[in-house]
C-alpha cells in the first residue's frame, strides 16, 4: 500500500461538484480519500493509499476522463520525500519556457513559414522522426543572416509564470537547466534571463565569412534520447537522485525525459503528450507547476517576496 496525492488545479475557484468528482472516480477504483489540503482557491490536495493491486494506469486513465469532462487538471503521483523533495528541474523550451516555436519565427524571416510549420507540427506530435525533420527544416533557412537570433530576441515572450516558477524552485535549492530541441544561442539568452544553470540545445552551422546560416546542423542533435540522456548526465554531474527531478514539456520529443525523470509534467501540450506524460497541466501560468510540487499559495509568495 502507497500513499499517494491527486492535486486538482483549476483555472476558476474549486466547485464543491469538482471535489466530489475526485471521490467518485476514487471510489470507482474502491479507493477512498484520506485527507485533503488545500493549496489555494484554485488548488486542492487529494490524499489517499492506492495498493498494489490496481495500477496506476487505470486510475489515471479515470482522471483524465474527470479532467475532460470537469475542465480541472489532476496531477497523481507518489506522496513520498521527492514529492516536496526534488531538486532538479528541466524544461523544454519551445512552447514552454517561452511562448513560441522559434524555428518558425525564423523560417517567417526566411518566407518559409508554411513549410517549416508543417514539418514541426509533424515532428511535436511524433508522427516523423526528430532529427529527420529538424534536418528538413533547418535545410530551408540556408541564406538567412547569422544574427536572425540577435533580431528576434525582442519578439521572444516568455510563458507567464516562467519566471516566479524559476524564482521559487532557485529559492528552494534546485538546480535548472533548458534541454531545448531549438538553438543554443537563444537557449542561453533564456538561460541568463531566468537565471537557469545549464542550457542544451542544437547549433546550426554558419557561413566560413560568418554572415549566414548554411542550413546545417552541428553535432548531437538534442532529440528525445538526447534529453533523457542530458537529464541523467546533468543529475550525475550534481549528485542528485533522478527521483529528485521533474521534467516539464509539451511535445514528443519531451516523453522520454518526462518518464526518464522522478515527475514529469506536459504543459499545454499536444493531445498525444497529454495522453502519455505521467501529469498534464493545461494552464495561463507555469507556476501552477507549483502546485503539484505541493507548495501553497502562500508559500510561493513567500519566495518571490524575499
Amino acid at each position: 500500500m502507497v500513499n499517494y496525492v491527486a492535486t486538482i488545479i483549476s483555472k476558476t475557484p474549486i466547485l464543491e461538484e469538482q471535489r466530489q468528482a475526485v471521490h467518485d472516480v476514487l471510489a470507482k477504483l474502491d479507493l477512498s480519500v484520506s485527507g485533503q489540503k488545500k493549496l489555494s482557491d484554485r488548488s486542492e490536495d487529494f490524499f489517499f493509499d492506492l495498493p498494489e493491486s490496481i495500477g496506476l494506469d487505470a486510475l489515471r486513465t479515470g482522471v483524465n476522463i474527470l479532467c475532460n469532462e470537469k475542465a480541472i487538471d489532476i496531477a497523481v503521483q507518489p506522496n513520498d520525500r521527492f514529492r516536496k523533495g526534488k531538486k532538479l528541474a528541466v524544461f523544454d523550451m519551445d512552447s514552454t519556457l517561452i511562448q513560441q516555436e522559434v524555428i518558425d519565427m525564423i523560417a517567417a524571416y526566411a518566407d518559409v513559414e508554411e513549410q517549416v510549420s508543417s514539418i514541426t507540427s509533424l515532428a511535436m506530435n511524433g508522427l516523423i522522426d526528430f532529427n529527420e525533420s529538424l534536418r528538413r527544416r533547418a535545410s530551408l533557412l540556408e541564406g538567412v543572416p547569422s544574427n536572425v537570433f540577435e533580431s528576434l530576441k525582442s519578439q521572444i515572450r516568455l510563458t507567464p509564470g516562467a519566471y516566479e516558477l524559476c524564482k521559487v524552485l532557485k529559492k528552494d535549492g534546485y538546480k535548472l537547466a533548458v534541454l531545448s530541441g531549438g538553438f543554443i544561442p537563444l537557449a542561453n539568452w533564456i538561460k541568463e534571463k531566468l537565471g537557469l544553470d545549464y542550457a542544451f540545445a542544437n547549433q546550426l552551422e554558419v557561413s566560413e565569412d560568418g554572415t549566414a546560416l548554411t542550413g546545417k546542423v552541428l553535432g548531437d542533435i538534442v532529440n528525445a534520447e538526447r534529453k533523457a540522456e542530458l537529464l541523467r548526465h546533468i543529475s550525475e554531474m550534481g549528485n542528485i537522485e533522478l527521483g529528485a527531478s521533474m521534467a516539464v514539456g509539451d511535445g514528443a520529443n519531451d516523453l522520454k525525459m518526462m518518464h526518464t525523470a522522478g515527475y514529469g509534467i506536459a504543459f499545454n501540450a499536444k493531445p498525444i503528450v497529454q495522453e502519455k506524460a505521467p501529469a498534464r497541466l493545461n494552464a495561463a501560468s507555469l507556476q501552477d507547476v507549483l502546485y503539484i510540487l505541493g507548495y501553497t499559495l502562500d508559500e510561493q509568495n513567500a519566495l518571490l517576496e524575499n
